[in-house]
């Protein structure tokens, strides 16, 4: 992860992180085709769910998610899917998937995305807010958050996992739940030229 991710998961400065020794990482592309599903090709259907009429569970003022589970749509036999509008101004915070695979479409704009059993993240590249839909195959994904997972470790521990001195582990903030959207206060860093 960069340390502007990093950074915007634990609602902190991206130089809070540049203690840190990180490799430089081939950067993942977005797939640059756009694609529209045209209107007449959607047939009413009784089984269909319309989970952009839910309320979202999750909601904040950069993004949201919508859930769809099988007691709500009976064709999600051990799967569940998000809905997940993202603004310019919030990112899918970082976390990965033990055992959970994913698959995700971009329904309108640009995302990043990284492949199953990877740490990842997934947020906006442009000025556009993106509408990402994504597939798990579990009826409940098994979702373990960076920012949780920093408030279950002492500082000395972080520190010695992360090879840094105790004094340079920034102050994570206290997170008992996942937030799964979190603010973006941190600028995307532009991929150097090779």
């Amino acid at each position: 992860m960069t340390d502007s991710v990093l950074g915007n998961t634990y609602d902190l400065p991206s130089s809070a992180f540049d203690a840190f020794a990180q490799p430089d990482a081939q950067q993942i592309l977005p797939h640059q085709a756009n694609s529209s599903v045209n209107p007449t090709d959607r047939f009413p259907d009784a089984h269909l769910l319309d989970v952009e009429g839910q309320h979202p569970p999750t909601a904040y003022d950069y993004g949201s998610a919508r859930l769809a589970r099988k007691q709500f749509w009976a064709a999600l036999e051990d799967l569940s899917m998000y809905s997940l509008r993202i603004k310019e101004n919030g990112m899918r915070d970082a976390h990965w998937h033990p055992v959970t695979a994913e698959m995700g479409y971009v329904a309108q704009g640009r995302a990043v995305f990284v492949p199953r059993a990877y740490p990842h993240h997934i947020e906006v590249l442009g000025d556009e807010a993106f509408h990402f839909l994504i597939f798990f195959d579990q009826p409940t994904p098994g979702d373990i958050g960076y920012r949780t997972t920093a408030t279950a470790f002492s500082r000395e521990v972080l520190a010695s996992t992360l090879g840094v001195d105790e004094r340079e582990v920034p102050d994570f903030p206290f997170t008992t739940t996942d937030p799964l959207i979190v603010g973006r206060k941190n600028p995307t860093p532009v991929p150097k030229a090779a």
